[in-house]
């Protein structure tokens, strides 16, 4: 019975899925108190004749930096700035912002260099008036979503000090075609693109830290086998497979192992690999079965879920498999747990009042919060690179989608159409 439950914590929830100046700021999420940076996008010029795309280029990198939590963007005509929208704005502007309390002033031009499309994007500090940054994106009129994705992550970068989120991308299991196969989308739901033609059923799909690379299960051969797949040349590889469980798939920080879940003992435990599968290395021990492992971002630890406890419970142990210690104690089911990569937080799925919600804990334990209310269940959630944002999957709506939340809860939004069901979403770093 114990073992049951716990290979329903990786596959079952999937199967009911397809039916049912930087140290300047504090720029924290949990306790929802963060100071945020004011700042203003000003209008973009065009330059280059194509209105639609400036339109879709101001909309994408407003849109960027509000889900970034870490501006608070300002109504341009609520500051009567008096300047040229085709020119980049004087000294002077900038400045007058600066009277208005904004921090930074964002102007962008979309103009044509040869047969490229340029969006040319400038980050300005208005309590000097003088660039922060000046920087060319170039692409086409198929990519300005993505050269304004580059812009906003690159003003990300100025003011903190960290990479941005909006080059990131989503990978996640839909069965839009029949069958449950693979896709990547850009982190705002734009530019779905199926990966997979397994025909079969897909799922669990595990970034590389390089995002080159997806791990991912699936039953082409009639079994939950684990491969790998180059998203550069779309070469595919068998990581581990044959009879029993080869499930859970989650890649080391460093990016030359795995661990996964495997049933080479009997019961279902955890092993890590390098990225051919070999060197196998073996983890944990026990009656139950023990799934779903999540690394730590400094690689010394691996949370996990597992039976030991009678129930499906989260536990951390050591990289080599010592020290197990359970950290989770509050209802009668928690499951697949994802570290953030800041560190301070593990999301999981916990069973709320007979519905499954998202929650997240402290390492140590500590600070048990349930950030989803509402219909449905809420499932296989995943940290975004900055560690401020989580995606997951729910049927609230009736399908199942993909959502995105601030990580303390706030701001929740449908990120994928609602015309099929979506679910097992792992976010790119």
């Amino acid at each position: 019975m114990k073992k049951s439950i716990i290979i329903l914590t990786a596959i079952g929830l999937l199967l009911l899925g397809g039916a049912a100046a930087h140290a300047q700021y504090y720029l924290g999420v949990i306790s929802g108190e963060a100071r945020k940076i004011p700042l203003v996008v000003l209008d973009i010029s065009d330059d280059a004749g194509t209105p639609e795309l400036r339109k879709l280029a101001l909309e994408v990198l407003r849109a960027d930096l509000r889900r970034s939590q870490i501006f608070e963007l300002a109504d341009p005509k609520e500051l009567d700035l008096i300047y040229d929208a085709k020119t980049e704005p004087p000294r002077e502007t900038v400045m007058r912002a600066g009277t208005f309390g904004m921090t930074g002033v964002v102007w962008a031009q979309l103009h044509r260099k040869g047969a490229d499309l340029v969006l040319s994007g400038r980050l300005f500090d208005a309590s000097t008036g003088l660039r922060m940054s000046s920087k060319d994106f170039f692409g086409n009129k198929d990519t300005v979503r993505r050269m304004a994705h580059a812009f906003a992550d690159e003003i990300v970068l100025r003011f903190t000090g960290e990479k941005g989120m909006a080059g990131t991308r989503i990978a996640f299991v839909s069965d839009k075609t029949g069958d449950k196969e693979l896709y990547v989308m850009d982190y705002d739901g734009a530019n779905p693109l199926k990966i997979s033609a397994d025909r079969s059923l897909c799922m669990s799909p595990a970034w590389s830290p390089d995002g080159k690379t997806l791990a991912y299960v699936s039953y082409r051969d009639g079994n939950p086998d684990l491969f790998a797949l180059d998203l550069d040349t779309g070469r595919r590889w068998k990581i581990s497979g044959g009879e029993g469980l080869n499930i859970s798939p989650a890649w080391s920080p460093n990016g030359k192992r795995l661990a996964a879940g495997l049933s080479k003992a009997g019961g279902v435990e955890i092993y890590t690999m390098d990225r051919l599968g070999q060197g196998l290395d073996r983890l944990t021990y026990g009656a139950s079965d023990n799934v779903a492992p999540s690394w730590s971002p400094n690689g010394r630890e691996i949370a996990f879920t597992s039976g030991r406890a009678g129930i499906p419970q989260i536990f951390i142990m050591n990289v080599d498999g010592s020290d197990v210690r359970r950290i989770t104690f509050q209802g009668s089911y928690n499951s697949s747990p994802h570290w953030s990569p800041r560190g301070d937080r593990i999301v999981f799925v916990s069973l709320v009042n007979g519905l499954f919600k998202i929650a997240t804990i402290n390492p140590d334990g500590s600070d048990f919060r349930v950030l989803t209310t509402g219909p449905g269940n809420d499932e296989n959630p995943s940290w975004s690179s900055s560690g401020r944002q989580i995606v997951f999957s729910s049927n609230r709506e009736g399908r199942f989608n993909l959502y995105l939340m601030n990580a303390d809860g706030t701001d929740l939004e449908r990120i994928t159409p609602n015309d099929a069901n979506y679910t097992s979403p792992a976010w790119s770093h």
